[in-house]
């Protein structure tokens, strides 16, 4: 048996995740064959891979990607060609993606295929009648999904995406980063930084996330909100502060942890969630973070136990489950060793890449 890993994405967390688990697969004494772009932020990290790898030129932009229709029968040829040489039985898709959706028949005939879901339905500002059209055609060639909390699982099966048997549950592992030696220490912070890091959708809650930080500088806290991401809006009352830092670019991949290891705590403002990718690097880090009660989060943060979960998704209660971090040294350092424990263990990519070869057998 071998599997094949497929992400045609060009930026964000889909080749990141595609090219974690190939490593982790790999360290495991398996050979995957993956294709992936050569478009992607991390294409030369793909080709530095010890397995067999195809490169396949996608696109850069919306423009690119209408264009370049033309060639997918070409390039479904080329992959299915790929998969067949290598001896691919289960081929395992880390993200769905546009072009993947297009030609899932083709990947699907005379294989198995595996389809990671992240979001069981598209979030708030990011919905279209096409974008349901392509999860359709994508999911319809999947033997089986591989979620990532029991939220997503649970809304699948609601849906009647896929049956309860064809469910398969692993976790979004921490990301691999260089992680500190030590857990994170609050003490002695003037002025303690909380992130805001990621794409500026509605529902991440920036401006839910403006109103925490006014709400504990009324009550005499100085904190800085550090917002990092493209796209951040000017519109949002309060933002920025004098104490504010606001990184209005998009963040190259290489960027993302050190950029996050400027935050004293991570907020995931969320007003919806399947699970966060933030949250991942945040524990890989050892940043202790604060979610709202909201989808996959609740579950990513007890299981980690690197989070503090509000009581609910208000400004008020945000900021209450912040101050006990900024007072209390042995809880604060108690989350980031639980978040650090938690990367190395049950939230590691030799944990999914082990789901992975369970669910491929």
């Amino acid at each position: 048996m071998r599997i094949g890993l497929i992400h045609l994405g060009r930026t964000a967390a889909g080749p990141q995740l595609t090219l974690e688990l190939a490593r982790a697969l790999i360290a495991l004494g398996t050979s995957p064959a993956v294709v992936y772009s050569s478009n992607a932020e991390i294409a030369d990290d793909f080709a530095a891979l010890d397995t067999p790898s195809l490169a396949v030129a996608t696109f850069n932009d919306t423009r690119g990607a209408i264009t370049g229709l033309a060639k997918l029968p070409r390039i479904a040829r080329q992959i299915d060609s790929f998969l067949n040489t290598h001896g691919v039985t289960t081929l395992v898709v880390t993200m769905e993606q546009i072009w993947q959706a297009l030609i899932s028949r083709k990947l699907a005939t005379g294989r198995r295929v595996l389809l990671f879901v992240h979001d069981a339905t598209p979030h708030t500002g990011e919905d279209s009648a096409v974008v349901r059209w392509l999860h359709t055609l994508e999911r319809r060639q999947a033997t089986a999904a591989l979620v990532l909390s029991d939220h997503v699982g649970t809304e699948l099966v609601a849906q009647g995406t896929f049956t309860p048997e064809e469910i398969l549950r692993t976790v979004h592992p921490a990301f691999d980063v260089r992680a500190p030696s030590e857990a994170r220490s609050i003490n002695n912070l003037e002025m303690p930084t909380i992130g805001f890091f990621g794409r500026m959708s509605r529902y991440k809650g920036l401006e839910l996330g403006a109103q925490t930080l006014g709400e504990l500088r009324n009550r005499g806290r100085r904190v800085r909100f550090f917002v990092a991401g493209r796209g951040v809006p000017t519109d949002i009352p309060g933002l920025p502060h004098p104490d504010d830092i606001i990184d209005d670019r998009w963040i190259p991949q290489d960027d993302v942890a050190s950029l996050l290891d400027q935050f004293d705590i991570t907020l995931l403002p969320y007003t919806e969630a399947s699970q966060s990718g933030v949250l991942a690097y945040s524990m890989a880090l050892g940043i202790p973070t604060v979610v709202t009660p909201v989808g996959g989060l609740i579950e990513q943060a007890n299981d980690s136990g690197c989070a503090v979960i509000a009581d609910t998704v208000t400004p008020t209660a945000l900021a209450d489950s912040i101050e006990p971090l900024l007072d209390d040294p042995a809880l604060y350092r108690t989350l980031s060793e639980s978040g650090l424990s938690a990367a190395r263990t049950r939230y590691s990519w030799e944990r999914t890449a082990r789901d992975v070869l369970a669910a491929a057998r």
